[in-house]
């Protein structure tokens, strides 16, 4: 987590670097989406033997779009705190990894978790819709 951490600190400093220069593309969002999608087919054709570094590079590439998608999201308001996606992220996976046995039983399972979790997001919104 040290190293992510560290990885969010320069995202964030670069964030308000390119507010100061007012670099318009790097603040968004479809931009950095459409980059993002572009890394994935970098990381694609990447996938070979023998090619650890080139690999891990692009997949830095993407890691880094995804952090400073956060950043830009957080800086208009619209998702907390990378430790908030974190957290989300966490939570939503543990509910979905943690309830399975390695059988036949599991896509039943997943299926289940995720429906509950969907009715989760849909209160978790209108408690906020209330409450704004």
């Amino acid at each position: 987590m040290e190293v992510l951490n560290e990885l969010i600190e320069l995202v964030k400093y670069k964030h308000e670097l390119d507010l100061k220069r007012a670099e318009a593309k790097y603040m968004d969002n479809a931009w950095l989406l459409q980059a993002m999608r572009s890394e994935i087919d970098e990381v694609k054709a990447e996938i070979k033997p023998n090619n650890k570094a080139y690999l891990e590079d692009e997949l830095s590439d993407i890691l880094w779009g995804w952090l400073t998608l956060i950043e830009n999201l957080k800086d208009e308001g619209y998702v907390g705190s990378h430790e908030d996606v974190e957290r989300r992220g966490l939570k939503k996976y543990q509910e979905r990894i943690l309830s399975l046995h390695g059988d036949k039983r599991d896509h039943g399972i997943w299926r289940e978790v995720k429906a509950r979790q969907k009715e989760a997001l849909v209160e978790e919104k209108r408690c906020q819709n209330i409450t704004s």
